[in-house]
């Protein structure tokens, strides 16, 4: 009887640590994706120091102020269509049928669908990057909207869900190189095409005006966060930590994604400095960002299956890709303000086709008929992919060009949308004149130190500058 007793107790018990354990791995699971999906939020700060930096001083609060309701708006538009769309089930092949509002979603799917918002805010964020100071608020709205809740989402399903026929035809892209980067830069560049350049971009006798970082300082704070979400976009992207192997799989992301950011970042200070700019001894920092954006896009393809050799080759065969791609947008005059259409939308579908050529049981290293469908797959489905955003988004503009919504008029955009939309300068004049001023005295009095009036007069020359023009609300009009 005793020993009777005494199994039944040590079954009970076997069961609860059974139960305990399982309830436990949920847990950690869950708290994984929590954490990873904050990190990857951490993404639109560094779209807005990014963005910031990359525009003129008199649009600067504008495009804060756009990157913080663009994470309330598509916050709301995936919770109640998007996560839908997407992980909704359904055996149509096209998009999920249940979860709209989230209503029936099971509570542990929570911390899946906070993680999964992160993309679709990532996804958002970049079209709104590439129409900055010149698009309307109403516009904005509209796209912002539409990415999140449905165009995003849709192409989402088709490479995620297990009956997306992108998955089912054996299409490959772990963490969104095509599904998110490869759609976002095909939407942006259909909407920048169609809402045009900035008024003093591009001059009719084809001559290109630059207009460089006026923050290099922010653009690298922005750089250092996009770093860090994608790391975690990256790893977080396995899904869990609890099973066998998840460390070591978690791992192996984190590295390949460094390694990739890293190379291409390199070979962009490098080539820049001794073959493109040969005749000028400076060490170009912004084109170093650059390259480090351009290699975590084309990572997240197949950071999972790429040894360290092949994740290094991506990483520099990642910025010639950007090279390429920058130099048609421009040709075409395209006006992309931050920079990041080649590298979105080059690097995006670049890295779908990388991934079927450099992982261990790809195209290279094993020529088969199986790893030439996953490039034959990728590659059609990067194409149906950029073919779908850029539709839709030319759609969208059709109806905002009908209605005159498309983009801000010529005055309002000379003026700036600090002043014509926000009425609050990012900057006051008095503030970067004080600026000027101190740092033309610095070279003053170093010139009279030196005793040299050459000296003085040469330096005097260097920082001369037209006063800038203060507007009735104090801001630097440019």
């Amino acid at each position: 009887m005793w020993q009777k007793n005494n199994q039944s107790l040590l079954l009970q018990t076997e069961l609860k640590l059974r139960e305990d354990l399982a309830d436990l791995k949920k847990n950690v699971d869950c708290m994984f994706l929590i954490v990873m999906g904050i990190f990857v939020f951490c993404l639109q700060g560094g779209f807005a120091f990014y963005e910031s930096a990359c525009v003129r001083p008199k649009n600067v609060t504008n495009v804060l102020f756009r990157n913080y309701i663009d994470s309330s708006i598509s916050v709301i538009c995936y919770l109640l269509t998007g996560y839908a769309f997407t992980f909704g089930g359904g055996d149509n092949g096209f998009c999920g049928t249940q979860y709209f509002a989230l209503i029936g979603l099971p509570e542990d799917k929570m911390a899946h669908c906070f993680f999964q918002y992160t993309f679709a805010a990532t996804s958002t964020s970049i079209v709104k990057g590439i129409m900055h100071e010149r698009c309307t608020t109403a516009a904005f709205i509209c796209y912002t909207c539409l990415v999140s809740g449905f165009i995003y989402p849709v192409a989402s399903y088709w490479a995620l869900s297990d009956n997306g026929w992108l998955k089912v035809l054996g299409f490959e892209d772990f963490a969104g190189s095509g599904s998110i980067h490869s759609l976002a830069g095909s939407a942006s560049l259909a909407a920048a095409y169609m809402a045009g350049p900035r008024h003093d971009r591009f001059e009719k006798d084809g001559k290109i005006n630059d207009i460089p970082l006026h923050s290099i300082p922010q653009a690298f704070l922005g750089s250092f966060f996009f770093v860090l979400g994608m790391l975690a976009f990256n790893t977080g992207s396995h899904g869990s930590i609890t099973n066998e192997g998840d460390g070591i799989a978690v791992a192996k992301v984190a590295v390949n994604t460094l390694i990739c950011v890293m190379a291409s970042s390199v070979t962009a200070i490098v080539f820049q400095r001794f073959v493109i700019e040969r005749s000028n001894s400076g060490w170009n920092f912004e084109v170093g960002l650059n390259g480090s954006f351009i290699g975590m896009i084309t990572i997240c393809a197949g950071c999972n299956q790429y040894q360290k050799w092949a994740a290094l080759v991506v990483g520099i065969l990642s910025y010639f890709v950007y090279l390429i791609a920058q130099s048609i947008i421009k040709f075409a005059k395209i006006d992309d303000p931050v920079g990041g259409l080649g590298g979105q939308m080059g690097g995006g579908f670049f890295g779908l086709v990388f991934v079927a050529l450099f992982k261990d049981d790809g195209v290279f290293l094993q020529p088969s008929l199986t790893s030439a469908n996953v490039l034959l797959i990728n590659t059609v489905g990067g194409i149906t992919i950029m073919i779908w955003a850029a539709g839709t988004m030319v759609l969208i503009y059709i109806v905002l060009r009908y209605f005159k919504l498309h983009r801000v008029s010529l005055s309002d955009e000379k003026i700036g949308l600090d002043e014509v939309v926000n009425k609050q300068p990012a900057y006051r004049s008095e503030d970067v004149l004080e600026c000027q001023n101190e740092y033309a005295s610095v070279f003053v009095r170093s010139a009279r130190l030196s005793g040299s009036m050459d000296g003085l007069n040469r330096r005097t020359r260097q920082i001369a500058v037209a006063p800038p023009r203060p507007t009735k609300l104090g801001l630097i009009s440019l």
